[in-house]
């Protein structure tokens, strides 16, 4: 008698009756998504959840019941509709069942000849097409934008060195490599500087005008300054939409600059590079076509399921080099061997940091050929009209503030009733945001921008409607009336 083990279940229709059951446990989550209120675990849930591992396991039907029971009704997040909170995803029903076909084909090889492989080079000419990006650039599409911009600026890193990056590393370079990018730019961006071994302290933060956009000047003279002093200045990292404020930098004017520098041009697009195919706003991403580099996701502003960002490069060289290594393995090498030169320069695992891979274009080609660039663009508009929306009401009321200009899609804001000074208004809508967060979580969130404190809406939601912006400006005015009234008792 065998001994053997496998994970395939002994009886089929078994599973087959959970499947379906979790099936339609999901399409009723994303049906119902509306109405889940915000519930924090429970003392319950938290214990069900974290619970020490059984030798003989508990079974698929039990473990799913801990789902339901304590994980599931805990989860909204990103997908509900009045969730403005941060850049996040929403999902989409038709997105949740291609993340099913992936996990259900478990296929890990996006290179050619394999089919994986057509799909993931379809859907960097389709990204590569829907933002005007030159044709003869290569992309790769990875976890999100964080890894997107990684990528990239590794390529500058070691396109831009004046060593051997990959033989010599950043300990022989001759002169410390310097980069600039505006006092709005992401985290994640030092993250990568840290992580390259560039380190924080040459990425040089240059301040902002009223717009928020990087001040030209600023820049020319903080890389003059560097270069005056010794450095390599060899960077230029552009916004296509700033977390805090949604604002844009002239892609158009720091190309000029990077190609007189002899620089190299890296644009952060994680969300807002999708303007691109707005009816009214895409003049905002003229000159993005001419970046060297490009980080861009699908699961934010696209709606689609996490995690697929993409990074462009225009030299297609540049990026294989920068990832290519000389020492494959002896069992995979005839293989490598029988690839032509083009489609080696295509090959995802050469192209990113990962060897191991989802195959995550499957899910980004069925979306986009399944709802095409019409779609896409319209849901695009709808928010950056929802964005005007909120803004306009905003505007109109004499209890509210803007308090950044709405370059897009972010609405910075704060109620400012009159009478109070710049203290008592962060207090008092501090206090505000406190009070949202325990109506739900993330609702909208908070910033602070040339030193005062905001609220802020960053509307990248396919589900929100204008009655749910009405929602959150009167729950701000309602909230914000009744704490201004105990302000004024002492």
């Amino acid at each position: 008698m065998s001994n053997e083990e496998t994970l395939d279940p002994e009886n089929w229709d078994e599973l087959r009756t959970l499947g379906h059951r979790m099936l339609d446990d999901m399409i009723n989550h994303q049906r119902d998504i509306a109405k889940i209120k915000q519930a924090f675990p429970t003392e319950t849930s938290i214990k069900q959840i974290c619970t020490p591992l059984t030798e003989d396991g508990e079974g698929e039907q039990a473990v799913y019941e801990v789902f339901r029971n304590s994980i599931q009704p805990h989860i909204s997040g990103s997908a509900h509709p009045r969730f403005w909170g941060a850049v996040g995803g929403t999902g989409s029903p038709y997105g949740m069942l291609t993340s099913m076909l992936n996990a259900g084909l478990n296929y890990a090889t996006e290179e050619p000849p394999s089919v994986a492989g057509y799909t993931h080079k379809q859907v960097i000419e389709w990204i590569k097409d829907l933002l005007n990006y030159p044709k003869e650039a290569g992309g790769v599409l990875v976890s999100g934008g964080s890894e997107a911009n990684y990528t990239g600026l590794a390529v500058a890193r070691n396109a831009c060195s004046e060593v051997d990056m990959k033989a010599c590393g950043m300990q022989d370079v001759p002169r410390r490599m310097t980069m600039y990018v505006s006092e709005g730019g992401h985290h994640c961006l030092d993250r990568s500087v840290e992580l390259l071994g560039i380190g924080g302290n040459n990425l040089r933060r240059i301040e902002t005008g009223d717009d928020f956009r990087i001040k030209l000047d600023s820049l020319e003279k903080a890389i003059k300054r560097d270069r005056d002093e010794g450095y390599h200045p060899f960077c230029i990292i552009g916004n296509a939409g700033t977390v805090d404020t949604g604002a844009f930098d002239d892609f158009n004017v720091l190309a000029n600059i990077a190609a007189r520098e002899k620089m190299w041009l890296h644009i952060d697009a994680a969300f807002g590079g999708w303007v691109k195919i707005s009816k009214t706003h895409r003049h905002l991403a003229d000159g993005l076509e001419r970046a060297d580099s490009v980080a861009i996701d699908l699961h934010k502003w696209m709606y689609m399921p996490y995690g697929i960002g993409c990074a462009l490069v225009r030299d297609r060289v540049a990026h294989y080099s920068t990832f290519a290594y000389g020492h494959d393995a002896q069992y995979i090498k005839a293989h490598r061997d029988l690839l032509s030169e083009s489609d080696q320069l295509i090959r995802p695992d050469m192209l990113a940091l990962p060897l191991s891979r989802e195959w995550r274009s499957l899910k980004a080609y069925m979306l986009l050929r399944a709802y095409g660039r019409g779609k896409y663009g319209r849901l695009i508009q709808q928010n950056l009209d929802q964005a005007k929306y909120l803004a306009d009401l905003v505007k109109d009321d004499p209890d509210m503030e803007l308090t950044t200009p709405v370059a897009s899609n972010v609405v910075c804001f704060r109620f400012n009733p009159g009478g109070l000074n710049e203290d008592e208004l962060d207090k008092l809508n501090r206090t505000i945001i406190n009070d949202i967060y325990k109506v739900r979580f993330w609702m909208i969130s908070d910033t602070v921008v040339k030193g005062r404190f905001t609220l802020r809406a960053a509307i990248t939601n396919h589900r929100s409607k204008r009655k749910d912006f009405d929602y959150i400006f009167n729950l701000v005015k309602e909230v914000g009336h009744k704490h201004f009234a105990t302000l004024k008792k002492f």
